[in-house]
């Protein structure tokens, strides 16, 4: 089965990701299920017109792919597993698929793209170290990502919380950390009022995805819910042995987990969407992995990945029983 080979140390199981991400394309491309807009939102930098189905297409799978290969690369160079684990890549691509993003490069994927950066810089800090350069260019792709998706903004509190769980605090730091956020956000908005636009709370809303898209998008909350419960067990499990270093990963990436779930609730609760939860996915794709360390624990586990596999496949073929 699929899940197997990713949860061994060969690295060459990546290149599965290529038929997985091209077959969930294909699918789209027939079923029509995730509806690929003609205009896309980019935030404070306007909007912009899609350059045709398969280019788009094209264009997200590549960003798709980097982004798996890049939490993956994360996951082991940071050594948070004794040996090396590809799981994280797969359960990212099928977390994804559920997402219109998936599908067409939009605001919401590019956020993806900068928030892995932002970990992957956050992930320098050590105790022991002065990283004022990794904590400054942390804060930068945070800023980044809210010039493209506003409301991302307020994920910079959490990334402050995670780089205080891998670093003491240091006044220095938080004041840098500041001013690299602020930076891109300052230049964003002169760019959207140079434009024309007003400054005000409309730059705050995104579009919204079609209704049976989010029918399917919350059927698989369970799964991934029990996917989650049994991450814990694993993760305490891997605590016992683990060394400080790994804590205070875990603790990172704990806030960042929190941030984007209340950034996913902020969006259903005011606008009644559900694109930015799947920000979620990234730090959910790390859990995910120690839902498969307990032998007895893994067989369940396997149970609810291949149930949400099944999800994913299943609703292009469903998509004729949701449309009135």
């Amino acid at each position: 089965m699929i899940l197997r080979p990713f949860l061994s140390n060969r690295p060459m199981v990546l290149l599965l990701l290529l038929p997985l991400v091209a077959g969930f394309q294909f699918l789209n491309a027939h079923f029509h299920f995730h509806t690929v807009m003609e205009v896309v939102d980019l935030g404070l930098w306007g909007k912009t017109t899609y350059l045709g189905y398969w280019w788009t297409s094209i264009l997200a799978s590549v960003v798709v792919l980097a982004n798996a290969v890049q939490l993956n690369f994360l996951f082991n160079q940071h050594e948070f597993l004794d040996k090396n684990n590809y799981g994280p890549s797969l359960f990212y691509v099928v977390l994804m698929s559920f997402s219109h993003s998936f599908y067409q490069v939009d605001a919401v994927l590019i956020c993806h793209l900068f928030l892995l950066q932002s970990l992957r810089l956050l992930f320098h800090l050590k105790g022991n170290e002065t990283n004022l350069q990794a904590s400054f260019n942390s804060a930068f792709f945070v800023g980044m990502s809210a010039t493209f998706l506003p409301m991302s903004a307020g994920l910079i509190v959490p990334f402050w919380f995670s780089a205080w769980a891998l670093h003491p605090f240091s006044f220095r730091q938080w004041i840098l950390m500041i001013v690299a956020f602020l930076i891109p956000i300052g230049n964003g908005l002169a760019y959207w009022w140079i434009s024309g636009h007003t400054i005000s709370t409309r730059i705050l809303k995104h579009s919204s995805m079609i209704q049976y898209e989010e029918i399917f998008f919350y059927g698989t909350a369970a799964t991934i819910v029990i996917l989650f419960l049994l991450s814990i067990i694993g993760i305490q499990i891997r605590v016992r042995v683990s060394n400080i270093r790994f804590k205070k990963l875990n603790r990172a990436l704990v806030w960042v987990l929190v941030g984007t779930l209340l950034l996913g609730v902020a969006e259903m609760v005011i606008y009644q969407q559900s694109e930015w939860i799947s920000l979620l996915f990234v730090p959910l794709s790390f859990f995910f992995t120690f839902a498969f360390i307990h032998r007895i624990w893994q067989r369940v586990a396997s149970i609810f990945f291949y149930l949400t596999l099944l999800i994913a496949v299943a609703k292009f073929f469903l998509i004729s029983y949701m449309v009135v």
